[in-house]
């Protein structure tokens, strides 16, 4: 299979994710910025990036690609720093954030999975670290009222962690091999 990785991060957590897809692969991997050169001559491309603001930063570049190369075959892994779907953040959550990029109307078959990143507060923009803030405040109270997980999101934020897993890439790999892996039509 020919196929090209390319991402898009911002503290390093998707384009850790790209880079072990593209050694598992066996292809080439790239920023984003790089796939209209680089994605001439694969069958496959997957995009690797981080929510931000509950979207995928990106993901208007990535569709026009999409929507101009309807032949080829396309994945996404969507990075994000919340934790992996469990008990107390049900893959719901997980597949809400994905849709508000990648509509399922106009998006049926597009593979993806969700992988936790990292996060460290310093590494992020000024912008952004005024918006977590925002939102550690908006937690904080959460947490005040009763809400356990705000409260424990809240401390994990706080201290700063790394996430990242190869193993996540998992439901990935297991579509990508069992040749139910499929191409789809843009809507």
């Amino acid at each position: 299979m020919d196929a090209l990785v390319v991402y898009c991060s911002q503290t390093g957590s998707a384009k850790t994710y790209a880079a072990w897809l593209a050694e598992d692969l066996a292809c080439p991997v790239a920023p984003l910025e790089e796939l209209d050169a680089r994605g001439t001559d694969c069958d496959l491309v997957v995009f690797c990036s981080w929510f931000h603001a509950a979207s995928l930063v990106g993901v208007k570049r990535f569709q026009a690609y999409m929507a101009a190369h309807p032949q080829k075959r396309y994945a996404v892994v969507a990075v994000g720093a919340t934790p992996m779907p469990g008990p107390d953040y049900p893959a719901s959550e997980h597949e809400e954030a994905f849709r508000r990029s990648f509509p399922a109307e106009r998006y049926p078959d597009l593979p993806w999975c969700y992988c936790q990143g990292n996060f460290h507060f310093e590494q992020l923009s000024l912008a952004d670290r005024l918006m977590m803030r925002a939102y550690f405040a908006m937690l904080r109270k959460s947490a005040r009222e009763g809400n356990t997980r705000d409260g424990v999101a809240l401390e994990s934020m706080r201290a700063g962690f790394d996430g990242c897993r190869r193993a996540y890439l998992e439901p990935l790999h297991e579509t990508l091999g069992t040749g139910s892996f499929v191409s789809f039509k843009i809507k």
